[in-house]
């Protein structure tokens, strides 16, 4: 396996933040909101063949997805996975996916789950 290990909790989720901590490697990622409740909840999982671009992306004027757009106004975070090989990347957004149920992916990633601990906040 070429899988790392979790980043340790990133909040804010802001473009300084992620220019500052996040590398341009391949690997997986989840982005956290806060609502006014003060739990912290999975938004959204994704993989990345550029976790610094990808998660910029997200920050920008241009995502497309309006969940994200919305939760990013919100208190938010992200962690991060650095995995090299694809098939694993693909195994383990859908592991997360499957375990975290974040409310703003659209679409199942579909294939074969890879077990990996899941991230906590805490």
């Amino acid at each position: 396996m070429s899988i790392g290990s979790w980043s340790s909790f990133h909040t804010p989720y802001k473009e300084a933040e992620v220019q500052k901590v996040v590398p341009t490697d391949t690997g997986v990622y989840v982005l956290w909101v806060s609502y006014k409740n003060k739990k912290w909840v999975c938004s959204y999982v994704g993989k990345a063949d550029n976790l610094e671009d990808r998660l910029l992306g997200h920050l920008s004027n241009d995502e497309e997805n309006e969940c994200i757009k919305e939760n990013v106004k919100y208190r938010s975070g992200f962690h991060w996975i650095e995995i090299t090989t694809k098939s694993e990347r693909s195994g383990v957004e859908k592991y997360l996916y499957d375990n975290m149920r974040p409310e703003c992916n659209q679409n199942d990633p579909g294939g074969s789950p890879l077990r990996v601990p899941i991230p906590t906040t805490n």
